[in-house]
């Protein structure tokens, strides 16, 4: 039962078929949000050795297995020129006066 972090791939059992997933989030100290390869997102995943006999009848995913990591890719936002903002903040100004240009 290995603490998990995000860009981790385990095996998790779905309505009974298990299957890779990327963990997407970390939701609490045993609890994860993983993607499947098909795209379903599984919320509230655990290992199944944090749930007891009750849970284990009522939940429907669990993690089985840890099978890796893969590097998490970073978004890069595109920045705004500062000319961009400056007309913008000029346009912004003649709407409030009422200098409407069409």
């Amino acid at each position: 039962m290995k603490k998990l972090k995000v860009g981790d791939i385990v095996i998790a059992v779905f309505l009974g078929n298990p299957g890779k997933c990327n963990v997407i989030e970390v939701t609490d100290k045993h609890l994860y949000k993983l993607q499947m390869e098909s795209g379903t997102i599984l919320p509230g995943v655990t290992w199944l050795k944090n749930l007891d006999a009750k849970q284990k009848k009522n939940k429907p995913w669990h993690i089985v297995k840890y099978v890796g990591h893969t590097k998490t890719k970073v978004s890069k936002k595109d920045s705004i020129q500062k000319t961009d903002l400056e007309k913008e903040m000029q346009k912004q100004k003649d709407f409030l006066d009422g200098n409407i240009k069409k």
